[in-house]
């Protein structure tokens, strides 16, 4: 390896100016990492939101960056080689991801062999497969000799590459003696929420502000001989959890579960859809291995040339933005009453059930050679998930503690959620909307008994020209 001769300066947008010293600089410039450059942090929200085109690589730099001040704000019981793998860890953590990021890993988690993996060990999240597979990197025989030849270059021998993959998977082997390392990774209110949050509202311009050093001023290591030493706050830091989960709840209407945002992630997953239903080979790749979605970026994708013709079409579609557009918007206030309602949110835990849905829409023969299967979606998105009241105790004097959710309804929140701001949606070609309209009614009516009502329609917003 080439030896790093001195530390270097870093600039972040959002998390300031940072030292990282020479050893740090080899961690980055490794290709894991670097490759992280091409990973769009919000997958294709640039296409609605025109700045937000960070990526995965500016988003790893400031949970290093967050995790560092938030282990110097634990004072002497955290000690410069903690430290050091806290940093580490933030480089490291997202080298799992596949291209565009969390557009990707819903169809990386349902590979055979990731869903085997993911349930053979309760350490790993079942929603977050990028963490499983980052451990796993970290762990293979390859990259553990790279790093013990990093710690030599630099005469480092107090570093340690099974805690920093633990804090990445959020689960310490001495959960008693060490649990705060992990949830300053991967925690309740950890660097890597504290960064994405930040990060996110800033380059989609949405304002948005989180008090970060008073929640640095009030974090500690949870004192009682009875539980694990994790990571709890002080009653005077309550109020700025509180803003945390607003403003995550913020976000999803806003960014991730945006019409747009959906939309260009449906007509992005049937680039992969396109490629296995028909044997294709993009760059030499079939996408059905994980190893193939880490060699390449999100550029690699969006290029037409050297594509079988049907995929280019498409990777031409989303590049000229020519999305696909609402035949239906469906949530509890465009309903004509809640009966079968329950049972089509339920198949949102079978993403195949929702594709052939959308694939008897299609084959109807009121849409016969006006657009193919790959052109409808019916797109049910997960509500949001707050866990993070139930994770985090609160200390409120020396001998006694509450669940952060003893403080605030983060469930009632999440059922205001559901019934105010979710929606799904039925995507088509914006030539056929109307046609589509009709055709999910009957066929969401025949499956589910559901009916719709008139706002069903006009939320979506059909074309001057559709039919």
């Amino acid at each position: 390896m080439r030896k790093v001769d001195r530390k270097k300066i870093i600039r972040d947008a959002v998390m300031g100016t940072h030292e990282l010293s020479a050893l740090e600089v080899s961690i980055l410039d490794i290709p894991f990492v670097q490759r992280l450059r091409g990973i769009s942090q919000t997958a294709l929200a640039c296409l609605t939101y025109p700045s937000a085109t960070h990526n995965r690589f500016g988003h790893s730099l400031g949970v290093s960056i967050m995790a560092y001040r938030m282990g110097r704000a634990l004072g002497d019981e955290v000690d410069e080689s903690t430290l050091l793998e806290l940093k580490i860890a933030g480089l490291l953590h997202d080298i799992g991801h596949g291209p565009f990021s969390h557009a990707s890993e819903e169809i990386i988690g349902e590979l055979d062999d990731i869903k085997q993996a993911l349930e053979k060990d309760a350490r790993y999240s079942i929603e977050k497969p990028h963490e499983m597979i980052a451990y796993m990197i970290l762990q293979t025989g390859s990259f553990k000799d790279f790093f013990e030849e990093v710690l030599k270059v630099y005469e480092r021998t107090d570093v340690s590459l099974d805690n920093i993959s633990e804090m990445i998977i959020g689960s310490m082997h001495d959960r008693e003696k060490n649990q705060y390392k992990a949830d300053i990774i991967n925690g309740a209110f950890d660097a890597d929420k504290l960064d994405y949050l930040t990060r996110d509202s800033y380059f989609t311009g949405i304002r948005m502000a989180i008090d970060i050093e008073r929640i640095l001023a009030t974090q500690m290591i949870d004192p009682r001989k009875d539980k694990p030493r994790g990571i709890i706050v002080d009653i005077g830091g309550v109020h700025i959890l509180e803003q945390i989960i607003f403003s995550k709840m913020l976000l999803y209407p806003s960014v991730y579960h945006h019409h747009k945002v959906r939309s260009a992630l449906c007509m992005l997953k049937s680039v992969f859809e396109i490629i296995r239903d028909d044997n294709f080979l993009a760059g030499g790749l079939k996408f059905d291995k994980v190893s193939d979605f880490l060699r390449v970026n999100d550029c690699f994708l969006l290029t037409e040339n050297g594509k079988p013709q049907e995929v280019a079409e498409q990777v031409r579609k989303i590049n000229q933005r020519d999305l696909l557009k609402r035949a239906l918007v469906i949530s509890r206030k465009t309903l004509k009453k809640e009966e079968g309602f329950e049972d089509l949110l339920a198949r949102r835990d079978r993403p195949q059930d929702l594709r052939d849905i959308a694939r008897e829409m299609a084959q109807d023969k009121r849409l016969k050679n006006k657009c193919q299967f790959y052109d409808v979606w019916l797109d049910i998105p997960e509500d949001p998930r707050f866990p993070e009241p139930s994770q985090c105790w609160v200390k409120i004097t020396d001998k006694s503690y509450e669940r952060l959710d003893e403080f605030f309804p983060v469930t009632e929140w999440s059922s205001s959620f559901s019934v105010n701001k979710w929606k799904g949606f039925v995507f088509c070609p914006p030539e056929v909307q109307k046609t589509t309209d009709n055709i999910a009614r009957n066929i969401l009516g025949n499956l589910f008994n559901l009916e719709l009502n008139d706002q069903a329609t006009v939320l979506a917003k059909h074309a001057s020209y559709a039919t």
